[in-house]
């Protein structure tokens, strides 16, 4: 049901020439419908148009080369269809585009929502954000191995590599972090360890 509630709220768009199937378009709503399983938003009210493209693509007068990103001009999610796949092939990497980029968006219009209608409890977040900035220097030293180095480049960054690790590495980034994977667990109020009821937060 969440899933068809976005896919039918959300813009789907292709490059010209590639063909986006109904299956595609559902594997991306099912990365948004995973992180918010828990939380009260069910759709997006900014970045409800999702592009997709068949190999990695870049900006004009931008050498570099990009697999997803958000933009805040466009409003639109961007996505490599190839990224958006392999991230669901493979699913105890860390790695996943649609859920990566799903994050940022959760995050921005978070922050623009009123303060009663916010998508993340707001002293929980607060606190997760407290861990998180005592990590990037970790992290982005290569010190803090569960996650990639790209996610000491700010919170932002972090917050979706913390939950890309979250949803395909649970037990090791317990293991790894027991207190700042429980403190996401509860911003996304859900822990994936749980397989019977993700919902159910566990202490330990």
């Amino acid at each position: 049901m969440r899933t068809l509630l976005f896919l039918h709220t959300t813009d789907f768009d292709a490059k010209e020439g590639f063909e986006l199937t109904l299956e595609m378009k559902l594997v991306i709503c099912s990365a948004f419908v995973q992180i918010t399983f828990g939380l009260r938003q069910d759709v997006l009210n900014i970045f409800n148009e999702v592009f997709v493209t068949p190999t990695s693509y870049s900006y004009a007068g931008r050498a570099i080369f990009y697999d997803g990103d958000v933009n805040p001009f466009t409003q639109r999610v961007n996505l490599s269809w190839p990224a958006v796949e392999k991230g669901f092939i493979i699913t105890d990497d860390g790695l996943n585009i649609a859920i990566h980029e799903f994050g940022h968006c959760l995050i921005i219009e978070n922050a623009k929502r009123n303060y009663l209608a916010r998508t993340f409890n707001e002293t929980d977040l607060n606190t997760w954000k407290a861990l998180a900035i005592k990590k990037i220097p970790a992290v982005k030293a290569g010190e803090y191995q569960i996650f990639r180095e790209y996610g000491g480049t700010n919170l932002m960054e972090l917050f979706s590599i913390t939950i890309e690790t979250f949803f395909e590495q649970p037990h090791e980034f317990y293991s790894y972090s027991p207190t700042f994977y429980r403190m996401t667990a509860k911003v996304l109020q859900q822990d994936p360890r749980n397989s019977k009821n993700p919902k159910e937060l566990r202490n330990g």
